[in-house]
């Protein structure tokens, strides 16, 4: 029988816009529809229910965003239930893409050993260690507009007799500790 432990991150905290719904069922474009016709600002509509590690500057936007800003942080205790997704088309239908040869990303990939076939375990071990990475705040912020606020993850694989490779990767950050890998490479 698996024990729920939560685990208590005294420094991570919980963006709250007031007057947009805690729920995570809520489709975030439908949030951002209805916050703009009610005069909400975009940006932190984006933001509401999202965590972030609130002890460094590149970790956590600004609070209040903006004059007049709604919004508020609370610092939040939070399970193990971190999601990190990243489809598995990221590989199979753009790294590996005979369509996108001009950006090198396949010939990049090839050059280390990876080939489409790799892809599963390529999508798996990028969902493993960005949630890793994301939960212990090894992230830095990247561009916020009103479909919500990017995150760059450095992923790593080992090359024989060599230093590691390292690739930075963007992710979505979603309410509820959910991200997704908007791009393996950036």
């Amino acid at each position: 029988m698996r024990k729920n432990y939560r685990v208590y991150h005294s420094s991570w905290v919980k963006w709250i816009h007031t007057g947009i719904p805690d729920d995570i069922g809520i489709i975030r474009n439908e949030m951002r529809n209805l916050a703009e016709r009610n005069g909400h600002c975009a940006k932190c509509t984006a933001l509401s229910g999202c965590y972030f590690y609130n002890e460094d500057i590149l970790k956590c936007p600004p609070c209040p965003l903006h004059p007049n800003c709604h919004c508020y942080k609370i610092n939040i205790d939070y399970s193990n239930d971190i999601v990190a997704y990243c489809d598995i088309l990221k590989f199979t239908k753009y790294i590996f893409s005979d369509q996108y040869l001009v950006n090198g990303k396949k010939n990049l990939f090839e050059n280390l050993g990876f080939t489409i076939s790799n892809s599963e375990y390529l999508k798996k071990e990028y969902e493993r260690q960005a949630k890793l990475k994301y939960e212990t705040g090894n992230y830095v912020l990247d561009k916020l507009d009103r479909y919500g606020q990017r995150i760059n993850i450095t992923i790593e694989f080992p090359r024989s007799n060599k230093e590691n490779i390292t690739f930075v990767s963007g992710w979505m950050v979603y309410p509820n500790g959910y991200i997704v890998c908007i791009t393996p490479l950036g």
